[in-house]
């Protein structure tokens, strides 16, 4: 079975560390962790999923969201803050991924579901109901 290529964009050192060891937990061990994503996205190999902070500012995730080499899926972790756009939102409009929004604590079994989705290449199917905020 192909191994998803993970990178984490997570400003919060400690929420790196968790997302880090909930993949690894779930058999995902090509994780790379990254403040700053633009390696990670202009190499050969594009990542499969890139997990982000959900509260990252705003500028920085529209430009994420607007580079030309983009992962397969995006998973968001956390919250949008009020203030700022909903960059879930804002990569549905633009036609990404969005594999799964999973709020903090993380749920391991929200993102068991979303990592067999995205091996699957089922995730447009299940997306609706795991974006839901009341989902468990």
């Amino acid at each position: 079975m192909h191994q998803p290529y993970v990178v984490i964009h997570q400003a919060r050192p400690s929420h790196q560390i968790l997302l880090h060891q909930a993949l690894n937990a779930q058999g995902i061990f090509n994780v790379r962790l990254s403040e700053g994503t633009d390696a990670c996205l202009d190499a050969a190999r594009r990542p499969d999923l890139l997990v982000i902070d959900h509260a990252m500012p705003t500028r920085s995730g529209l430009a994420l969201l607007a580079r030309q080499q983009q992962p397969r899926a995006l998973l968001f972790v956390g919250q949008p803050t009020p203030r700022q756009r909903n960059l879930a939102d804002e990569a549905r409009k633009r036609g990404l991924w969005v594999l799964a929004e999973l709020p903090w604590p993380l749920s391991m079994p929200r993102l068991q579901q979303a990592l067999s989705a995205l091996q699957l290449g089922q995730g447009r199917r299940i997306q609706t109901v795991m974006s839901a905020p009341h989902a468990q």
